[in-house]
């Protein structure tokens, strides 16, 4: 008899109970639900018991990792695959194939633009999970030390997937909000643990530019079941993490992602800073774009947008006035009580410009930081302590370049109108990280900002825990914003956007481009796009879909539309 066939005899199989036969779709249905319900209630009811079981399976998936992969096993290992088949990526619901990037030219070495590019997308898709336990949603990790579902890291991995797969991209970000613990979105949510912080608010902001230029109907669709838990968090944090001079502070250093910064602790974290009375400017520029993300959802969804921009207006001329240290030219953290700055060049004495709070004056003077390299234009861009700084150090956040913010950065420049500045140090952001990748095999969660290696780096040195848990290096495999330098190749130099529905691009290639041809293939949009830069002002542009094939030459940020006019193109 044929299997499965009416008549065949029963197999051992077959016969046994049906508790013991329990098939994928039941598992899916009954018994994940189940477990993660109570997955929920434990982490929500018995936290300091989990806590301790959760932190013993967090370490022994470590040593694991640490041990066999990362040094026994390494020598065996071959390099990441960067060519990812359809039948690979539907194991993971992904029904579109990744995007690819070819470079070439008649000066300079270039073929890591090609690897960088792709080994992005490779480790991408090697941190998606699929439904589990944890999450009835896809979600990402960062890293695979970093197992759990992460704030900033989700809304900046959403940003990742956006040109590749919407559908993930979305997954990725509505996960947080998902697993919140009443109003308040979660720092981490891993196993059986979850944290009693927040973390830097920028779920709204992903989900807005992910859905923002598209047409109403599918992006309401997207939004709407997720606006008021993003609009109640919104609240929560008004309410909670809202000083009485209207600027918001952090509840603890864990809570910012920038724990072992000057302005917070000392290098190894054995002394801690009361961030409870310092107004933070980089949290206040957070919940600005927080509030301006809302406006945009609320026009999408026929709402009021008034209320988020006047919070947002609001709060711009609050950092404005309030953070802005005339003397240094910066903002910082500020007491409230006292009215004294924490004169700490950091990272965050720049991010107010991604939120549109500097004055006119304040920019010129902003700049003066942002262009000198002595300040934050050091060979790899944006380090997270001013080079001249005395407390800079080759250490996590007192130091070395974070992608994540340095993306801040450069958006700050845009939105500002200095494109030219934002383009050439974009593109040595990549390069250096696609060489690094071409070298090493590797991308990292942080950078050195002067030389390329891992040698000087350090993770909180003289922190025995970190060390032990850890390690003393930045971690491997991190994509979680590190692989943002894709997004740029795509937002920045090839300049793509959507706009009313429409699909536009915007070449801005800086001068370092010159001379060289970028072929970009994206799948998902059924587009590829070819750009030969041919001086500092002038890029010729093939534009290629299934029904048309257009050439144009363009000027540096001159736009070119893909799509033409349409009535079924309505304005958002």
């Amino acid at each position: 008899m044929e299997p499965g066939s009416d008549s065949a005899e029963p197999t051992e199989a077959q016969a046994l109970p049906l508790c013991a036969t329990v098939s994928p779709t039941m598992w899916r249905r009954s018994i994940l639900p189940f477990l993660r319900n109570a997955e929920s209630f434990l982490r929500r009811r018995t936290r300091h018991v989990t806590g301790l079981a959760t932190r013993f399976n967090r370490l022994v998936f470590f040593a694991l990792d640490l041990v066999l992969w990362s040094r026994v096993f390494r020598s065996q290992r071959g390099p990441i695959p960067v060519e990812l088949p359809l039948r690979v990526l539907k194991r993971k619901q992904v029904e579109v194939e990744a995007p690819v990037l070819h470079v070439s030219g008649l000066h300079g070495d270039v073929a890591h633009w090609d690897d960088g590019f792709a080994g992005v997308y490779a480790v991408l898709f090697e941190n998606l999970q699929v439904p589990d336990v944890l999450s009835p949603i896809r979600y990402a990790h960062p890293a695979p030390a970093f197992r759990g579902v992460y704030l900033w890291d989700s809304a900046f991995i959403s940003q990742i997937w956006k040109t590749w797969d919407r559908d993930v991209a979305h997954d990725v970000s509505r996960v947080v909000v998902h697993l919140r613990d009443g109003d308040r979105l979660q720092h981490v949510v891993s196993d059986l643990v979850a944290s009693v912080y927040t973390q830097p608010p920028l779920i709204a902001w992903s989900l807005a530019r992910l859905w923002e230029g598209h047409g109403r109907e599918e992006a309401a669709l997207r939004l709407e079941p997720l606006f008021p838990a993003l609009c109640a968090y919104n609240d929560w944090l008004y309410a909670n993490r809202r000083l009485a001079n209207g600027l918001f502070f952090w509840r603890h250093p864990y809570e910012s992602g920038v724990e072992n910064a000057p302005r917070f602790s000392s290098r190894d974290e054995s002394v801690f800073r009361d961030t409870t009375k310092l107004a933070a400017p980089d949290l206040s520029a957070y919940v600005v774009l927080q509030n301006e993300a809302l406006a945009t959802m609320a026009r999408i969804l026929h709402r009021d947008p008034e209320p988020f921009l006047a919070r947002a207006a609001d709060l711009q001329g609050r950092i404005r006035e309030e953070l802005w240290h005339a003397g240094d030219g910066l903002f910082y953290d500020r007491n409230i009580d006292t009215g004294e700055f924490i004169r700490s060049r950091t990272i965050a004495s720049i991010l107010p410009l991604w939120a549109g709070a500097a004055g006119e004056g304040q920019l010129r003077r902003l700049l003066e930081h942002v262009l000198s390299p002595e300040g934050f234009n050091s060979p790899l861009p944006f380090p997270s302590v001013a080079i001249s700084d005395p407390d800079f150090s080759l250490d996590m956040w007192r130091g070395p370049v974070w992608v994540n913010v340095a993306f801040g950065a450069l958006q700050g420049l845009k939105r500002y109108g200095l494109e030219r500045e934002a383009s050439e140090m974009a593109y040595r952001l990549c390069d250096h990280i696609y060489r690094m990748f071409r070298r090493e095999r590797r991308f990292y969660e942080f950078y050195d900002p002067e030389e390329a290696g891992l040698a000087r780096l350090y993770r909180k040195k003289g922190n025995r825990w970190k060390a032990f848990t850890l390690g003393v290096k930045p971690q491997a495999d991190f994509v979680g914003w590190t692989g943002l330098v894709n997004t740029l190749v795509i937002e920045q130099f090839a300049g793509f956007h959507r706009e009313n529905g429409r699909r536009f691009v915007q070449p801005r290639f800086p001068p370092a481009a010159v001379g060289k041809a970028y072929a970009l293939r994206l799948p998902g949009q059924n587009l590829a796009l070819d750009f030969c830069v041919l001086g500092p002002d002038s890029v010729r542009v093939t534009i290629r879909t299934p029904t048309q094939c257009v050439e144009a030459l363009v000027a540096f940020g001159e736009r070119a539309a893909i799509d033409p006019p349409s009535s079924n193109h309505e304005i958002l």
